[in-house]
Parts: C-alpha cells; structure tokens; sequence
C-alpha cells in the first residue's frame, strides 16, 4: 500500500514537472512513472489549471487580466506555445518542406499568425470571464490535458524524439482511465455551476477528433511540437467557448 501511494506521488510528480513550470524538480525515475501512467494527464490539467485560476480571480477584479495571461504562460512555460508555432509553419508550408517547418528553430509568418490569434483569445477570454475565470481556467486546463491524452494515445510518432519516449508505453488504458477522470471533475464542477460546461468538454473532444484527422493526414503522425500544439489550441477554443455560455 505504502509502495502504491509513493509510486503515484512520482507519477505525479513527474508529470507536474515534465508538463508544467512548476517548480517540484525532476528525476528520471519520476519521468518513467508518467511515461507509464499517462492516465495522470487531466489531473496534471486540474493542479496547473487550479495555480493559474486562484491568482487570475484577483488579477481579474484589479482589471489586469493581461498579468493573468503571463501567468498563464509563466506556468506552462514556452515549450508549448514554441510547437504552436513550429506547427503554425508547417501549416502554410509546402508539402516538401512541413517536415523541415517543424524542426526548423525560426519563426515563420504561420507561427506569427496562430501565435498571434492565440494570444488575442487568450487576452479576450480572461477579461471576459471575470466571475467564472477560476473553473473556466481549471476545467480548459483539463480539456487542454486531456486532449493531449486523446493524441498520445491514438496516433503514431513521427520520429524518435521525447514524443516517441512518451508514447512507448501509452494505451488504451491510460485514455479510458483518463477521459473518466476528465469527466468526473467536471461532473464535480458541475454540481456547482452550470451542467452546461460539459459543452466545453465535448467541444474539446471534437476539436480534438479533427485535429488528429489533420495532422494524421498531412504528417502520418505526431512529435512533440504537434502536441504541444494541440494543448495550446484547446486551451484556448475552450475558455473562448466559456465566454458564450
């Protein structure tokens, strides 16, 4: 029993730190707990999503939703935002030249455009959503992991890289464990608000349908910029749809 909770503290752990800036430190045998128990995805959605929303609440009330925003960033660090922008190049890239868009270190005029539209929703959702902004950060959190989870999961690696690492042990099992995770917290959230966030959630699921469709058909399958992508994107598209309801 005692084995059981220390193993899932490293799990924890290591997904905290290999997803996240938050400062928990990171060790090799941590990383090969998350690698095994991908499931921890929405979880690691929930504790990030929960450090960003408890300060962007009082940064909302004072009116500098912006601060919120680089909190936001500050929290998932650059890594993310840097495959949305590799991503965004092999978008308008010509076929012969996707793969090299996507390990090229410059930025293109694709990465400044989905860079610039993520940012611009990101500034437009926060101060739009100043009296739910805790769960709507939270539960697009969630959404955002767990759509990471879905393409983990599902899809194939381009190539050998940190992708490839992560996806040597995902199953089946770690996708359904993981979406039922997902769906009780916002099950949970839910009860207290509104069950019509679970539109979000199933917004986020068919973005994620789609997205896979596309990259599995323009790239036969993922790397890490391409996931990382996704996570930006979901975000994103899910705290705008908070904004509508």
């Amino acid at each position: 029993m005692l084995f059981y909770s220390i193993n899932r503290v490293k799990v924890l752990k290591g997904g905290i730190g290999f997803f996240t800036q938050i400062p928990i430190g990171r060790d090799p045998e941590s990383f090969e707990s998350l690698r095994r128990n991908l499931w921890i995805l929405p979880i690691i959605g929930l504790i990030s999503g929960f450090v960003i929303a408890l300060p962007s609440y009082f940064l909302a009330l004072l009116n500098i939703e912006f601060i919120a925003v680089l909190l936001y960033i500050l929290v998932e660090g650059i890594n993310h935002i840097d495959g949305l922008a590799d991503f965004g190049d092999s978008v308008f890239a010509s076929n012969n030249k996707k793969f090299e868009a996507l390990k090229d270190t410059k930025l293109g005029s694709g990465g400044v455009i989905f860079i610039v539209f993520y940012l611009v929703i990101l500034f437009f959702s926060f101060q739009s959503i100043r009296a739910e902004i805790i769960y709507a950060i939270i539960l697009s959190q969630v959404c955002a992991k767990t759509a990471m989870l879905v393409l983990l999961t599902t899809s194939k690696p381009l190539w050998e890289g940190l992708a490839s690492t992560m996806m040597e042990f995902a199953s089946k099992r770690d996708l359904v464990v993981g979406v039922l995770i997902a769906i009780l917290i916002f099950a949970f959230i839910a009860l207290h608000t509104n069950f019509r966030i679970f539109l979000v959630f199933i917004s986020s699921i068919v973005v994620v349908v789609f997205y896979r469709a596309y990259v599995n058909k323009k790239f036969k399958g993922v790397n890490g910029d391409i996931i990382g992508a996704l996570n930006c994107i979901v975000f994103a598209l899910s705290i705008l749809i908070f904004t509508m309801l």
